[in-house]
């Protein structure tokens, strides 16, 4: 039988908390921005940098949506630097990936990806890394994604739009906004569900699924919301049925 004192065990959780030390944050406070306006919180900071480490500045903290009429905007807070679409650490440069979206009910796979028109390269470091070109930001129903995240972290992907269709440019009235606010950032994703019903024959709306990661993947933050109220639901049932027109897609290939 093995005798432990005290003083090992006090030395065994200091040497535990030293090694959590790196890996902990503090959970973020919700900033002003989505504490009024009728902002809905659905996906919770954990209070942990991970898989990977780096604190603060790698925090995926909160998701957020609201829906106004047909218009649907989706909310998400950071510790990233989503202002300015990358950040600095350790000489490498890391970039903010796509907001992932599915209105499906099935959040295995996301269909749809807001681009803000950053550019996105994947992990900075990587020697076989693709170079993703800046498109217009909008809504792209997505035809590949890039997974190219730091050490493999797979639970973090999708990272961002490889190849996609505009469904909602920024031209046609999607917005997309970001700003600081102490040692968080926010951004703002707002787009017409009704463009993707007469954009995709696919399109179900059952709910939404959400999922946010920079390229490092180092933290992700992934949201479900409920199927929305019957009076949404009439709007695709009647109104989409008059809508006229003929909408060109355009095709985007983000790599060279």
């Amino acid at each position: 039988m093995f005798n432990i004192s005290t003083k090992q065990i006090i030395q065994g959780i200091t040497v535990i908390s030293a090694i959590t030390i790196g890996w902990q944050t503090a959970g973020a406070t919700v900033i002003d921005k989505f504490t009024e306006d009728g902002w809905i919180q659905f996906a919770d900071d954990e209070g942990i940098v991970g898989p990977g480490g780096g604190g603060q500045a790698f925090d995926a903290e909160y998701l957020f949506y609201k829906k106004e009429g047909s218009t649907l905007s989706i909310g998400l807070q950071t510790g990233f630097n989503v202002v300015d679409g990358k950040q600095t650490y350790s000489n490498h440069r890391y970039d903010a990936g796509d907001l992932a979206l599915s209105f499906d009910g099935d959040n295995s796979t996301y269909e749809y990806a807001f681009d803000a028109g950053q550019h996105t390269e994947g992990y900075w470091n990587n020697t076989d890394n693709t170079t993703i070109e800046t498109v217009e930001a909008g809504l792209y129903l997505v035809t590949e994604w890039n997974n190219d995240v730091y050490a493999g972290y797979t639970e973090s992907n999708p990272f961002a739009m490889q190849t996609g269709t505009v469904v909602h440019s920024v031209t046609d009235g999607a917005l997309t906004n970001a700003l600081q606010v102490g040692d968080s950032y926010w951004r703002t994703f707002s787009f017409d569900l009704a463009e993707l019903a007469l954009s995709d024959p696919n399109f179900n709306f059952a709910g939404i699924d959400a999922h946010w990661t920079m390229s490092c993947g180092n933290d992700n933050i992934n949201g479900s919301a409920p199927v929305p109220e019957p009076a949404t639901m009439l709007l695709f049932g009647t109104g989409l049925a008059g809508l006229a027109g003929y909408r060109k897609k355009r095709v985007h290939k983000k790599y060279s």
